[in-house]
């Protein structure tokens, strides 16, 4: 039989909880399906909405598609493992004339811990940006995360929702560059629809994350890879967990990518980028340092 338990309650009985936080799949834990949709509300290492033209603000030309993988090897405590992600994303107008746009976002994690074994995570995020000036956008999202992953994983649910509210703020023409301010915030919540593994003992929990930061976007001066014009793009967030007790509470992740323009002679050129990067996350354990999390990232993405 199923039973309804507290977070609180289920760490005083399953204290191993803490020490698989590393791979916690659902939530508490920066390979969780929770930290993959905050991620996903608020992502400053990848482009702003189709990168500007003449740097006035977020040049938002409407459809756009974008696809993109990562490759993540981390280690926390002696456990390590391996995340491979694949990610696409659907931007379009909803109806002609509007500068809104809406965002579809599928993604998908293979979750491999070496002393345990590999899990499945699925998350289906979709919202809607509205321009509140030029250069200001807020983006209202809702997100739905399940994944097959057994109390291996220190799984007590298998799905979880996660609404949230982003800001992003563009200051064009700092020194050579762009500089993006980001803020998000979002509430998640485990849910017991049945739709993943279902779970010996079933925990509700009820978390509220903050996630704050900025990105500086610089062009090139020269050209390169063929004539093509590049940008170099730096970012650092810092996420914040709250309410129920999570193993990870605070995590940050300090970004490099580099981009090249594709097609630059076509009209919707300006908007057709690759981009190559790399990510190095740290998360602070709330139980004990020795069981930090350490990760570094190798990410592409190609928007068309």
């Amino acid at each position: 039989m199923k039973m309804l338990l507290t977070a609180g309650a289920t760490l005083a009985i399953l204290p191993a909880t803490a020490g698989a936080a590393p791979y916690l799949a659902t939530v508490g834990s920066p390979n969780s399906l929770q930290h993959t949709a905050v991620s996903t509300a608020l992502n400053l290492s990848d482009l702003d909405p189709v990168e500007t033209v003449d740097s006035s603000g977020f040049d938002m030309e409407g459809d756009a598609d974008t696809i993109g993988g990562a490759f993540t090897y981390w280690g926390s405590a002696g456990q390590e493992g391996q995340r491979y992600e694949l990610r696409y994303q659907k931007a379009f107008r909803p109806f002609e004339g509007s500068r809104a746009r809406v965002l579809v976002d599928p993604v998908l994690n293979i979750l491999h811990a070496n002393d345990v074994g590999t899990a499945t995570m699925g998350t289906l995020s979709t919202g809607i940006e509205l321009p509140v000036q030029p250069n200001w956008l807020i983006t209202p999202r809702i997100a739905y995360g399940v994944t097959d992953a057994g109390a291996s994983f220190g799984s007590t649910s298998s799905d979880i929702l996660t609404l949230s509210a982003t800001s992003r703020y563009k200051l064009a023409q700092v020194g050579r560059g762009d500089l993006t301010i980001g803020n998000m915030v979002a509430w998640s919540t485990t849910t017991d629809w049945g739709l993943g593994r279902d779970p010996a003992v079933y925990v509700k929990e009820n978390v509220v994350t903050f996630r704050n930061g900025l990105a500086y976007q610089l062009p090139f001066k020269g050209r390169m890879f063929g004539g093509r014009q590049g940008s170099l793009r730096v970012s650092y967030v810092w996420t914040k967990l709250t309410d129920d007790p999570q193993s990870y509470e605070d995590v940050h992740e300090a970004a490099i990518s580099i981009g090249v323009r594709t097609r630059e002679a076509e009209q919707r050129g300006r908007a057709e980028q690759l981009r190559i990067g790399l990510i190095y996350t740290h998360g602070t354990n709330s139980f004990s340092h020795d069981f930090d999390y350490d990760a570094v990232t190798l990410t592409v993405g190609y928007r068309f």
